[in-house]
């Protein structure tokens, strides 16, 4: 029936499958409870105890299950020139291992098996063979991906906050994981720049405090004591104070959509192959422009080039002394654009929320074969002398270190992370293949 097509298409193949499979990734003994032996010196005379770990057992605990379904088709045409294969799924995720916290109990956390999610997506792959001639050739292949992550369900939970904990407990929540939401959305304070001299009445020298404005909203319970040049949040719920009322949905780590392409080539001897990959539409929680623009509880604090003399707000005459004059820092902080570094604590606001969108070259071949007409004489099949670089470049403008970065995962619910992350090395390598 699909003789009309034989001219251009070789091979046609749909495809649909459909299976579960389980996952038990979480610590040993959540089943039964498991002991620990502690060390003391203070009971009884005793110098150690046995006493149960801070995780309830959950004797009713389940593996989880994702049940996958998949509707593919596969082709072949021009010859075999052009292949490739076009995937969509859907897979549903239930009785997620979920560390759940048991508030009252003498335990911290128990597994508990609750919640469902879902991830739908379409990828497509492509292989192309545009040229095969004897001394040289030429192809190209590539492939995207797009998804779509849902929280179906949370079971007996309601919606809730996850720490990540980079800074201790000082951020608090800094994500959100909401039935209708996706696992990866981060969540905190809108920034709104910093305060003026012109928020403030004036300095009360007898309390040592400054006085705003009317209507002015005050920020202290989040950045600590205000006065001109202290980072300022943004009011969302028209309330006179911010809190964790003004906490929102500031960035999401899901992209868009992710994926890569190579390139094979010959001519002569000569071979050439490049592979790249990207990520588009993810956003980065790039903790460390949190940390290092902050000096408040450390002396003698680096900080990164945003932060430096001249850009950020200074209460510093040139004598070293602290101005409290209106006017006068009004006139000293003219031409500065930043905020204040001194705060009470971490803030997370969507100053650190960061585009994650890349283009990486990953790995760059050239390699020469001898001919066989020379390697023949020395009793030789092949030598092909090569060279490799690793991590070529990098197309970003994300201004950390590293897009391709999730460095803080005590939780599979804290993605997109990026506190104290080594960088990618760029490495090279000269070598040869040899046959006899």
């Amino acid at each position: 029936f699909m003789e009309n097509t034989q001219n251009w298409l070789d091979d046609l193949k749909l495809r649909f499958s459909y299976g579960t499979a389980g996952n038990n990734n979480i610590p040993s003994a959540q089943i039964v409870q498991a002991y620990q032996n502690n060390t003391t010196s203070w009971i009884n005379g005793f110098n150690n105890y046995w006493a149960p770990s801070k995780n309830m057992a959950n004797p009713y605990l389940n593996w989880e299950t994702t049940i996958t379904r998949n509707l593919g088709l596969d082709f072949t045409m021009l010859g075999g020139k052009l292949n490739g294969t076009i995937e969509a799924y859907q897979n549903t995720t239930k009785d997620l291992l979920i560390h759940f916290p048991v508030p009252g109990t003498g335990y911290d956390k128990q597994y508990r098996n609750m919640g469902e999610t879902e991830n739908r997506g379409l990828e497509v792959t492509l292989n192309w063979t545009a040229v095969n001639k004897k001394d040289w050739g030429l192809s190209f292949s590539a492939n995207i991906g797009f998804n779509k992550n849902e929280i179906k369900d949370l079971g007996i939970m309601k919606d809730f906050g996850e720490e990540t904990y980079w800074a201790s407990s000082e951020i608090g929540n800094d994500f959100w994981i909401a039935k209708g939401g996706s696992v990866g959305q981060m969540y905190g304070y809108v920034s709104d720049g910093r305060y003026e001299v012109s928020d403030f009445e004036g300095y009360d020298a007898e309390t040592n405090t400054w006085v705003l404005k009317e209507g002015v909203v005050d920020a202290t319970s989040v950045v600590g004591k205000v006065r001109p040049g202290t980072m300022k949040i943004k009011n969302l719920n028209d309330d006179d104070v911010i809190n964790d009322d003004d906490k929102t949905i500031i960035g999401d780590a899901n992209p868009v959509h992710t994926g890569g392409f190579s390139i094979n080539a010959r001519a002569y001897g000569f071979d050439l192959s490049a592979n790249f990959n990207w990520s588009v539409g993810n956003d980065i929680y790039n903790a460390n422009k949190i940390e290092y623009t902050s000096s408040g509880k450390y002396q003698y604090r680096n900080m990164i080039d945003i932060m430096a003399d001249g850009k950020r707000w200074t209460n510093l005459r040139a004598d070293g002394t602290i101005s409290n004059d209106l006017d006068e820092l009004r006139q000293m902080n003219a031409t500065t654009t930043m905020w204040s570094p001194l705060t009470d604590r971490m803030v997370f606001t969507d100053y650190a929320i960061e585009k994650g969108s890349f283009l990486r070259l990953n790995t760059a071949t050239i390699g020469y074969s001898l001919p066989k007409s020379i390697i023949e004489k020395v009793k030789m099949q092949k030598l092909r002398i090569y060279a490799t670089a690793y991590n070529v470049f990098c197309l970003t403008d994300y201004s950390g270190y590293d897009p391709e970065v999730s460095a803080v995962r005590k939780t599979n619910l804290t993605p997109g992370v990026d506190y104290s992350a080594y960088p990618k090395s760029r490495q090279f390598v000269v070598g040869f293949n040899l046959n006899f």
